[in-house]
């Protein structure tokens, strides 16, 4: 009778174990690996000599504002108010215009950086996958921001339905 309880004892175990799964978990830091990419001294690069472009511009802008300001302030008492007026008005235009022009160039250093920065990302990623698949990892973590950038289709459940579904949402 012993024999037979610890026969089953050893058969559950044994089945429990070959049931159990085994999880593989690596970490990777994005900002690290982003930093040694080649592509990614050539972007800096890039977007320095844009940023030097732009600042060129706004250099030259502000000079020129420089100028009629001081221009104005000089003549102001000589002028005649209609003339003092529109000089006043050119001067409020050109300074609005030196503002939208810095919002522009902001804007486009943004989308230029994005746009340059975004397919060394996708390879990174691709390579982060491709290391996941070969070396049998369940989750990859990147440590510099918490995100997971790999999941095993095959030994995760998607758990996004069931979460929808908690939410009563369809």
């Amino acid at each position: 009778m012993f024999k037979k309880i610890l026969l089953a004892v050893v058969i559950c175990i044994a089945a429990v174990s070959a049931n159990a799964q085994t999880f593989k978990f690596g970490n990777i830091n994005m900002g690290e690996i982003f930093n040694i990419m080649p592509e990614t001294a050539q972007v800096q690069k890039e977007m320095e000599e844009l940023q030097a472009t732009y600042e060129t511009e706004h250099t030259k802008m502000s000079e020129e504002y420089q100028k009629k300001v001081s221009d104005f302030l000089a003549e102001q008492d000589k002028l005649e108010k209609n003339i003092a007026e529109a000089r006043a008005q050119e001067i409020d235009q050109l300074q609005q215009r030196i503002a939208n022009f810095r919002d522009m160039a902001a804007r486009n250093l943004q989308t230029q950086q994005q746009s340059k920065v975004a397919p060394i990302i996708e390879k990174i990623n691709k390579a982060i996958q491709s290391v996941g698949e070969k070396n049998g990892f369940t989750y990859i973590f990147d440590l510099s921001q918490g995100n997971i950038l790999f999941v095993s289709p095959s030994q995760c459940v998607d758990v996004l339905p069931l979460v929808k579904a908690e939410l009563g949402i369809k």
